[in-house]
């Protein structure tokens, strides 16, 4: 199986790994991703920039795109997701930690993902077993040598790495945007310039690993609140909590809603003509139905600036596997359980996880000076999607 090379360049705060030109393998890849996920590719779109599209006279173009979109779904259609694919990357190893007492893999650190070409667009393909991989543990004298190894290739390695693609989105919640694909590693080699293997990284196969448990929506809370409980046992742990809490009947009748019950609700945000919040602010809104059973809630907090990637390994480690994940301008959002409907939702946004957590900046220089660090908001929300489905 031809292997495809890819190159490393540096974006932002991750490393992207850059692809060449989109090839047949890179194709494959992408529909065996569609295949599997149901991720829609629109084929005709696809046909009409193809190179057997536009070399065709004007007068044939459209019997051209015709055959073309047939020859694009009948690939689809024969994609095999047992399929194992071969791809060189051109990947680094860190200097030793003398702390963890390790060196580690670049490429399999979170954040970090294969950028796939196909069909004029870009895919991020990650890497769901990466744990076990990671990190060369090594005793310090024995390390020693394997440095002095790394520096005469400037640390710089050929990571061939097989795998099969099994799904959607990154599970650590690292890489986000569209078309996210992911994958297990079968095997991994690591090589030197002239081929000769510098290290085998430890593949555990995701069959083999301890199972995380999924996420369940019936046991999930944010911050200790749950959804689908009585409206009156809420608000008796909000009293205790959190601070009184007021119940509010929601402007023009909302028919999904009967009322709202908050906690200084409006204390988070900042107001030109009054003073800023600090962090330690907590504010809460929950939304609860005609039977008093809360069904959506939301829960804001304002904290000194700490980094994002604390606030991904945190909850990643509180709530499993990552369901969905954007950048949002200086922010980050993680979503865990199935879609909600946006009608549905009572915080109208694009982003519908049933469970939503976001992380960004407060960027208020009426309160802070130009060279201090901005407070950072942390606001995550919760709906009862199983109830949300049925409206």
């Amino acid at each position: 199986m031809r292997a495809t090379r890819l190159a490393v360049l540096g974006l932002l705060a991750a490393t992207a790994f850059f692809a060449q030109n989109e090839d047949a393998e890179n194709q494959a890849i992408a529909l065996v991703y569609h295949k599997l996920t149901g991720d829609p590719l629109d084929l005709q779109t696809v046909a009409q920039s193809s190179n057997a599209v536009r070399s065709a006279s004007g007068f044939d173009r459209p019997d051209a795109v015709k055959t073309e979109t047939a020859r694009l779904q009948a690939q689809l259609n024969s994609s095999d997701p047992g399929k194992e694919f071969v791809m060189r990357v051109n990947d680094s190893i860190s200097e030793y930690d003398h702390q963890r007492g390790e060196f580690y893999v670049v490429l399999f650190r979170p954040g970090y993902f294969v950028p796939v070409n196909a069909f004029r667009q870009q895919y991020q393909l990650v890497f769901a077993n990466v744990e076990g991989a990671r990190a060369i543990p090594m005793p310090k004298e024995e390390a020693r040598a394997f440095d002095l190894q790394l520096q005469k290739i400037s640390r710089h390695v050929t990571n061939e790495i097989h795998f099969k693609v099994i799904g959607k989105g990154d599970p650590a919640g690292g890489v986000t945007g569209e078309r996210v694909i992911r994958a297990e590693i079968l095997s991994s080699r690591l090589l030197d310039g002239n081929g000769n293997v510098v290290y085998l990284p430890r593949i555990v196969p995701l069959a083999a690993s301890a199972p995380a448990a999924p996420f369940d929506l019936a046991k999930a809370d944010v911050a200790g609140f749950r959804v689908g409980v009585k409206v009156s046992d809420l608000e008796a742990t909000l009293a205790r909590t959190a601070g009184k809490p007021q119940r509010v009947t929601p402007k023009n009748g909302v028919d999904k809603f009967a009322g709202t019950l908050e906690v200084n609700s409006m204390g988070c945000a900042s107001y030109v003509g009054r003073r800023s919040p600090n962090p330690g602010a907590v504010c809460v809104t929950a939304y609860f139905d005609k039977d008093e059973i809360v069904r959506a809630i939301r829960v804001e907090r304002l904290f000194p600036w700490f980094d994002s990637e604390i606030f991904r390994k945190s909850l990643t480690q509180k709530y499993g596997a990552v369901a969905s994940a954007k950048n949002s301008g200086s922010g980050l959002e993680l979503g865990w359980g199935p879609e909600v409907n946006e009608t549905n939702h009572p915080e109208k946004n694009y982003f519908h996880s049933a469970l939503r957590a976001q992380y960004a900046a407060d960027e208020d220089f009426m309160s802070r000076g130009m060279n201090s660090l901005p407070r950072i908001k942390i606001v995550l929300h919760l709906v009862d999607a199983q109830w949300a489905s049925q409206r």
